[in-house]
């Protein structure tokens, strides 16, 4: 920005405001663009230290920060990353720009793989969706904190050569927190929103690697100490043997030596004295046997002793400011049973580390729709005889065929209600994970099922969106060929064996003729090539190295450079996208 393009930006923004409270009537009067300068006149503020002085943003094209005087004005660097000005910017200048907890309140969790595109697209469909409906739901920040995301050192040492390991979206913990800062300031969002570091893992095979894995848990959520919510997941510690449900499960007589060997007589005296008897929740009373009790305990004691752990620890980092707490079960082998939930629950609330936000698993899958018949067909999609092929979920289908006619929406409707009530019961709100993809039907059942109490994650959804922009350029298109050798090079690291046991699933698709074709959107994507619509994001954090030109850089640093009309597209999808699916879930 020129020193006369700032002189005669500062003249119009002091002709404007003059005197006056800076009020949204008043932000609305300053023009979008001036010469070449595009304003955002939504994140004008007055500096609470000095009346004299105004900062808004713009474009230059450049992101900048004008900081106008009474006599002067200066242009100053205000791009995502430059993390300490945003910082300042948020704590010293108007403190309603930095986020705050959830709480009960209902929410749309966006997950921001490419944090710069979709979230100024989520934050104006929040505005939509509150001047519509009056209701708040952003939840604009949220990736997993130790595998979509890593901590800023982890990224940089990533050669791209695993596109499975944490960090794959090169998008760090600190980068997101400040993308977010930036995104609401920018868009003058002071209403509030909700960041979440999602998912820190804690895995392991043996005692050693535990340890390993806690400690770097522990250095993510130090990383992610300005978040306001913390999603942990410690289900890799479930004793899945204790459920009955496991196809080699353990016998009562297995199960109590178990849990004679893993708690304390203390320990084993008080969950028998708390968990062995009937309680109410609502209109519904269950049971708890101390066999079931002992099955529970097996299952779920080591992986909620390291909650209570990285509770305490997250409530350091804090130094006593408030947070959400979110111990994951959405991960489990099983789906998650209403006594499940009760006992998960009431083990945190009664040991002082109390969840606001409670995670199922209700046999959801990533990027896929729910299916709406038991068979497959091309007008309903994968039937839930296939979807359940392989998953430790042996009551699904037969509650499904003689309880709910072969129904199977209708039976997740009926699941979803007793498990709500259950998060009610400790004044949570039910969270439900992996909730791209999914059919209207489906959010309609969800959103009767809640009430409309219910926090609703989304996240590889938008990316796809991106990529369906980039795969509908034409054939010519240096775009649309990135794409293409992102989805070869994806299939390339399926045929080492990847991604595990779907690794084989590349070649089917392939086969199939679904070619790089991710789907129909609107219908779950089950048209498309289901192998790409789950791994291909994780190519962004790998190198272009089939690049004709040479240019090896990693896939996203060259989708951070997308020109302003594909930019512009992918933003105007993802917010409808996010106001269709508030609209869906708040029936």
């Amino acid at each position: 920005m020129t020193t006369t393009e700032t002189s005669a930006l500062a003249a119009l923004i002091r002709d404007t405001v003059g005197n006056q409270p800076v009020t949204d009537e008043v932000r609305a009067r300053l023009p979008e663009r001036s010469g070449d300068v595009r304003l955002l006149p939504a994140s004008l503020e007055r500096d609470p230290r000095d009346a004299s002085i105004y900062y808004v943003a713009a474009d230059a094209p450049a992101p900048q920060l004008l900081r106008v005087t009474r006599d002067d004005a200066q242009a100053l660097p205000f791009a995502s990353t430059d993390r300490e000005s945003i910082r300042r910017f948020a704590e010293q200048v108007n403190r309603a720009f930095l986020p705050r907890p959830q709480r009960a309140m209902a929410a749309i969790a966006v997950g921001n793989r490419h944090p710069e595109t979709s979230l100024p697209a989520a934050l104006e469909a929040f505005r939509i969706l509150l001047n519509k409906t009056g209701r708040n739901l952003a939840s604009t920040v949220q990736l997993s904190a130790t595998r979509e995301m890593t901590t800023d050192e982890a990224i940089a040492a990533r050669d791209g050569e695993n596109p499975t390991t944490a960090g794959h979206t090169r998008v760090s913990i600190r980068h997101l927190y400040h993308a977010g800062l930036w995104a609401a300031i920018r868009a003058g969002w002071r209403e509030g929103y909700n960041a979440e570091a999602d998912h820190f893992i804690v895995t392991g095979r043996n005692a050693e690697q535990i340890a390993r894995s806690v400690e770097g848990a522990k250095e993510a959520i130090h990383h992610a100490a300005g978040y306001t919510k913390f999603t942990t997941d410690t289900s890799r510690l479930f004793i899945l043997e204790a459920d009955t449900r496991h196809p080699a499960a353990w016998s009562d007589a297995a199960v109590a030596e178990k849990f004679a060997s893993i708690f304390s007589s203390e320990e084993r005296a008080w969950i028998l004295g708390e968990f062995a008897k009937r309680v109410s929740v609502e209109n519904t009373a269950y049971d708890f046997t101390r066999a079931e009790v002992l099955r529970l305990a097996v299952k779920f004691g080591e992986s909620l002793k390291l909650n209570e752990e990285l509770f305490d620890f997250i409530r350091r980092e804090k130094s006593g400011e408030p947070f959400d707490f979110e111990p994951s079960i959405d991960e489990a082998e099983t789906l998650t049973t209403p006594q499940e939930l009760f006992f998960y629950m009431q083990w945190l609330k009664l040991r002082g580390r109390p969840a606001q936000l409670v995670p199922p698993n209700l046999g959801f899958k990533k990027r896929q729709a729910y299916p709406a018949a038991m068979e497959t067909s091309s007008e309903t999609g994968v039937g839930l005889r296939d979807y359940v092929h392989h998953k430790m979920w042996p009551e699904l289908q037969p509650r499904v065929a003689t309880s709910f006619a072969g129904r199977p929406i209708e039976e997740l409707s009926h699941r979803v209600r007793e498990l709500a009530a259950v998060a009610r019961h400790f004044d949570g709100t039910l969270s439900i994970h992996s909730g791209s993809g999914k059919q209207a039907e489906v959010l309609e059942s969800i959103g009767r099922s809640t009430g409309g109490r219910v926090n609703y994650k989304i996240s590889g959804e938008l990316q796809l969106q991106l990529f369906d922009v980039l795969r509908e350029q034409p054939a010519t298109s240096p775009w649309r060929a990135l794409y293409e050798r992102m989805a070869e090079r994806c299939d390339e690291f399926a045929a080492q064996g990847v991604f595990g046991a779907e690794s084989e699933l590349a070649a089917k698709y392939r086969t199939m003729g679904r070619d790089s074709y991710l789907g129909d959107a609107s219908r779950g994507r089950v048209d498309g090539n289901l192998f790409l619509v789950f791994w291909v994001g994780n190519l962004v954090g790998s190198r272009d190295s089939r690049a004709p030109d040479g240019d090896h850089r990693f896939f996203k640093e060259k989708l951070d450079e997308l020109p302003r009309e594909l930019v512009a597209e992918v933003q105007k999808r993802n917010t409808r996208y996010i106001v269709w699916l508030a609209e869906h879930l708040m029936v």
